[in-house]
C-alpha cells in the first residue's frame, strides 16, 4: 500500500511565524521475472536471462516520493523525485548512475494548471501515453517509450494546463550552451483530448544540436505525432504514428513509426493485450535502410489491486541493413537473421 507521511516545515525565524505541511507519498514498482529469446547474438543462439530485463519488463522498477504543500487560495507547491533500479542486482538502472534519473522536478500549481521545472518525463512521452495499446508497459520490447530519444529532458520548463476533456503542454529545457539559447535546447508543445470513450492527441518537438558542424548548417531534430484511442465496454482499440526527422549532410534521416492494438478485459482480473508496431528509418547514407515489423501479445492476471502475474509472446522481422541503437529489440551486432522471438514471465507489485 502506498505509505502516506505527514512531514512538517517550521517556517519563522520571527516570532509567530506559521507552520506548512506537505503531504509527502511513498510509491513504486518492483517487477521480476524470466526471457527467452531466440537468435539472442550473431550466431542465432537462444538465452534465458533474468538481469538483462531485470529494469522491470512488464512495468518499469522505481520508487518515488510526491509531495504537496496547499498553499493557500487554490495554490499548491508539489515535488517529484523517482528513481528507477534493476530487482536483479538491486543496482541503479542506468550507466551514467542518476539517483533521480526518472523525475526530478518542482513547481507551482492551480486552477490555471501546473509549472514545473526539473527533469521530467517529456511532452512526446505524455501526448502517445494515450494512444499506445499497451500504456507503456512491456517498454523494453514496445518501441514507442523512447521514441525519438523523448522520454525524459534534464533542465525542462514544463506547463500543463487541464481545462475540462482539453489538456494543452508546453515546455522548453534548455540547451546550457553559452552564448545561445538555442543550441542544445529541447521545445515542444502537445495537445491531448480525452472525453467519454474517445482519447486522442498531438504534439511537435523540436531539438537544437548543442553545436554546428564547420561549414555546415544548423542541425536539428524534428518529432511529430498524432494518434487516438476507443474505449467500449471491455474493449479498447488505440493506433498512432509518430515520425523523427535529422539533419545530416545531404539530407535528413528520417523514422517513421507508425501502431496498432487493443485490450480485451476478459474478467475483472484477466485482460489480453496485442498491438502491432512498424518501424522505418530512411537514411540517407547507403545501405542503412532499416524496416523493423514487431507483433506482441501479453496477458495479465490480477492476484490482487497490487500485484500480477504476466506473460507475453512477441517477435520482430527485419529488412534491410543496419541496427538502429534507439530500437527496444535489436538485432545482434554481425547478425544475419531476419528475425527475433521472445517469451516472457513475471510478477509485478505496485506500493
Amino acid at each position: 500500500m502506498k505509505k502516506s507521511l505527514l512531514a512538517l516545515a517550521v517556517i519563522g525565524a520571527f516570532a509567530g511565524a506559521a507552520q506548512a505541511q506537505t503531504s509527502v507519498t511513498i510509491y513504486g514498482s518492483i517487477d521480476a521475472g524470466l526471457r527467452y529469446t531466440n537468435n539472442a547474438d550473431a550466431a542465432g543462439n537462444s538465452r534465458i536471462q533474468m538481469g538483462g530485463f531485470s529494469n522491470g519488463n512488464f512495468n518499469r522498477n522505481r520508487i518515488g516520493f510526491k509531495g504537496v504543500e496547499d498553499l493557500g487560495g487554490g495554490m499548491n507547491a508539489h515535488f517529484t523525485l523517482e528513481t528507477g533500479f534493476n530487482s536483479g542486482t538491486g543496482s541503479l538502472d542506468n550507466a551514467a548512475n542518476k539517483l533521480f534519473n526518472r523525475s526530478a522536478f518542482v513547481g507551482l500549481g492551480g486552477a490555471w494548471g501546473s509549472l514545473d521545472l526539473g527533469r521530467q518525463y517529456s511532452v512526446n512521452f505524455k501526448t502517445i501515453a494515450l494512444y499506445d495499446p499497451f500504456s507503456y508497459k512491456f517498454t523494453s520490447i514496445v518501441p514507442l517509450a523512447g521514441n525519438g530519444g523523448l522520454t525524459w529532458l534534464d533542465n525542462d520548463i514544463q506547463y500543463t494546463g487541464t481545462f475540462g476533456p482539453i489538456t494543452a503542454r508546453a515546455e522548453w529545457a534548455l540547451g546550457e550552451v553559452a552564448g545561445s539559447t538555442r543550441n542544445g535546447a529541447t521545445r515542444a508543445v502537445g495537445v491531448g483530448y480525452s472525453g467519454g470513450p474517445f482519447a486522442a492527441g498531438a504534439s511537435y518537438t523540436r531539438r537544437d544540436a548543442a553545436t554546428t558542424p564547420a561549414g555546415a548548417p544548423f542541425v536539428d531534430v524534428t518529432n511529430w505525432t498524432v494518434g487516438g484511442a476507443f474505449t467500449t465496454g471491455p474493449f479498447r482499440v488505440a493506433a498512432g504514428y509518430a515520425k523523427q526527422e535529422t539533419d545530416v549532410a545531404g539530407g535528413t534521416n528520417d523514422v517513421n513509426d507508425a501502431w496498432v492494438g487493443g485490450s480485451w478485459t476478459i474478467t475483472p482480473a484477466t485482460q489480453l493485450t496485442a498491438g502491432y508496431y512498424r518501424t522505418k528509418l530512411d537514411a540517407v547514407a547507403a545501405g542503412a535502410d532499416v524496416r523493423r515489423n514487431t507483433w506482441i501479445v501479453g496477458a495479465t492476471y490480477a492476484l490482487s489491486k497490487r500485484t500480477n502475474l504476466y506473460a507475453d509472446i512477441d517477435r520482430s522481422s527485419y529488412t534491410g541493413a543496419g541496427n538502429p541503437a534507439t530500437w527496444g529489440i535489436q538485432r545482434a551486432a554481425g547478425a544475419t537473421f531476419s528475425n527475433v522471438t521472445g517469451v516472457s514471465i513475471g510478477v509485478n507489485h505496485l506500493f
